[in-house]
């Protein structure tokens, strides 16, 4: 007789917490926060890709800036060109961004890591002047509202808290079978693929093809997550999404991500709101050298060679994990930064 399965306490308390702020911000905030946080809780799901990719394979993508854009501008496309429901609209998103992450994962697995980041970075480079040769130099607008039922009892002028529960749905949806699938036997082998392939392989793990159905997974994720942002925001433009953000996005994820899905929620809210707080522009001119400490680019810069060299670019959730259960067995924890000599093949 198997043992009643353990309620996790502290998991679950968060996860109620979490959700009781999540239903009250959009009835609570102004339209412009809503909007903020529509757009944060959309990107968690390519952060959660972006986390997939460097955390759990062990691998480096360059281009998750530009697979949100080609799933934004596809879910758009969807709808104004093809008729499609915009209540389907982001799933269009999701299957060209896994198309598209299986088409730059086909070539570029067979060669070494490296590949992979300078062909996504390739793409993070090209695609806004693709986009832009595509729809032109001014914002494509959807062709679609997103009305509030007259049973949700929300009013038709309170549009933005309709479209923030509708991307919180999609959203939560995605990343619970994402956890799901994390936990089970392939989250396991994709760990097993990136700590050693070799013993992976003669273990009879197609390392390759995971590999390849974990890129094209990511690649989704970031889709989905492009066709959710066309929700709030009822447009694409080509500057939204530049290579610079898809260097950010990189960055975040390699400094916050961690061993749980769930560290994509605070890294996107780092990436959406970091450049609210920022927002008066004149500061670094008019504080000179001390400005460069709200400059978004010095930022970066800094968490990148931080990452880098305190903690061999596994990430400081990483190590803060391994920090916890070095606790809980018992074991005398390693120091919480370090450094450590890493190759690259």
């Amino acid at each position: 007789m198997t043992e009643p399965r353990r309620v996790r306490w502290p998991s679950t308390l968060i996860a109620v917490v979490v959700a009781a702020v999540a239903t009250w911000v959009p009835f609570n905030s102004t339209p412009v926060f809503t909007t903020d946080a529509t757009q944060l809780i959309a990107l968690t799901l390519a952060f959660a890709g972006l986390i997939l990719i460097t955390h759990h394979l062990g691998l480096l993508s360059l281009g998750q800036g530009a697979m949100v854009g080609l799933g934004s501008a596809a879910s758009l496309h969807a709808v104004n060109d093809f008729g499609l429901s915009p209540s389907a609209m982001p799933l269009a998103g999701l299957i060209v961004g896994f198309a598209a992450g299986a088409l730059i994962a086909i070539p570029s697995l067979r060669l070494p890591k490296a590949y992979l980041a300078l062909l996504t970075l390739s793409m993070a480079v090209a695609f806004p002047i693709v986009l832009r040769q595509i729809d032109g130099p001014l914002p494509v607008t959807l062709d679609a509202e997103f009305l509030p039922p007259a049973w949700t009892g929300i009013d038709a002028r309170d549009e933005h808290i309709w479209e923030y529960f509708i991307v919180l749905a999609w959203t939560v949806v995605a990343m619970l079978l994402l956890a799901r699938l994390m936990r089970g036997p392939i989250g396991r082998a994709f760990i097993a693929s990136r700590d050693d392939p070799q013993a992976a392989a003669a273990y009879g793990i197609p390392v390759y093809r995971l590999r390849l159905y974990g890129v094209a997974l990511s690649g989704a994720l970031a889709g989905l997550a492009g066709g959710l942002l066309v929700v709030p925001v009822n447009f694409t433009d080509a500057p939204l999404y530049s290579s610079t953000n898809s260097i950010k996005m990189f960055a975040l994820a390699m400094a916050f991500g961690g061993p749980r899905i769930i560290y994509a929620l605070p890294t996107s809210a780092v990436f959406v709101l970091l450049p609210v707080w920022l927002e008066d522009r004149e500061w670094v001119a008019d504080s000179g050298w001390i400005g460069l400490l709200k400059s978004e680019g010095f930022i970066y810069a800094a968490l990148l060679l931080a990452t880098a060299h305190l903690t061999a670019g596994k990430g400081f959730s990483n190590l803060i994990e391994e920090r916890r259960t070095a606790r809980r067995l018992g074991i005398r924890p390693q120091p919480l930064i370090r450094s450590r000599h890493v190759s690259i093949d």
